[in-house]
């Protein structure tokens, strides 16, 4: 069996676990309590990632990755991904210095439903400089973890002018309110005055329960004229809305009074207002 196969089998984390376990132990009297031995964990898995081990045949496990033909990487991955496994940071610090791997990468994240491996796998695309901007568009529209398509969000928001036309389009075509979220956000990222994006923001505005949220994108765009639909929500909304629509309101160059309304008995303002006068 090659080092590569060997790959699938060995649990570097619990291998470290062991050695942090007997390091302690060997070291006990150099700590004052077990959290003062955490704090050096960095040090000493840097110590055991580069000291020779008997189950890797004499090698360190940092020697022992760097050793991996780049072509198996990918297959490593998803091995390392199965079950109840992870992957290891040095498996992970491998692959994110081989850019060569980044299609294979793309490839896997596009066909798999593994959510543990889909979630590593982005973020190596992350680390390798990105995929193409259709794949986070498409990526969106699939029945994945929220924390994928905050990446995806993310990415799209770096290049927001450059798939502006596309994200209206999906935007439009959306039926339901949380994939317009999706779009609407790397849209706050464009440069202000696009009727179509407004029109979006103010679709959100009436349809989206979260109001304190849609406030602060339409703060974020940066649209004045979106400051015709804000105020009037002011004489509504309860005060951890008002604050985020006064913050939209004075982003786009407005003004909110402080004693605009009262608000004596909201419990976010007796517990806000209780705070600052301790």
């Amino acid at each position: 069996m090659n080092d590569a196969e060997n790959l699938y089998y060995i649990d570097f984390d619990k291998l470290f676990e062991n050695y942090a376990d007997r390091y302690y132990v060997e070291h006990e009297s150099e700590y004052d309590s077990p959290d003062d031995f955490a704090r050096d964990l960095d040090k000493v898995y840097h110590e055991w990632a580069t000291s020779p081990q008997d189950v890797l045949g004499g090698i360190s496990p940092s020697e022992f990755f760097n050793r991996v033909p780049t072509a198996e990487l990918v297959d490593i991955l998803k091995g390392a991904c199965a079950g109840e496994n992870n992957p290891s940071s040095l498996l992970y610090d491998r692959i994110a210095t081989e850019p060569i791997v980044l299609p294979d990468l793309v490839a896997l994240a596009n066909e798999t439903d593994d959510e543990k491996l889909l979630t590593v796998t982005m973020s190596l695309i992350s680390e390798l400089g990105g995929a193409a901007d259709v794949f986070y568009l498409d990526m969106l529209e699939r029945n994945v973890d929220a924390a994928v398509k905050e990446q995806c969000i993310e990415a799209l928001c770096d290049h927001a002018e450059d798939v502006k036309d596309e994200l209206i389009a999906r935007a439009k075509a959306a039926d339901d309110v949380g994939m317009i979220e999706l779009y609407i956000e790397p849209l706050t990222y464009c440069t202000p005055g696009d009727d179509d994006i407004l029109e979006l923001l103010r679709l959100l505005l009436r349809t989206d329960p979260n109001v304190a949220y849609v406030a602060a994108l339409m703060g974020r765009y940066g649209d004045t004229r979106a400051t015709a639909d804000l105020y009037p929500l002011l004489d509504t909304c309860d005060y951890a809305e008002f604050l985020e629509i006064r913050n939209a309101i004075e982003e786009l160059g407005g003004a909110v009074d402080d004693k605009y309304r009262d608000f004596s008995d909201d419990p976010l303002f007796q517990a806000v207002k209780g705070e600052n006068n301790n």
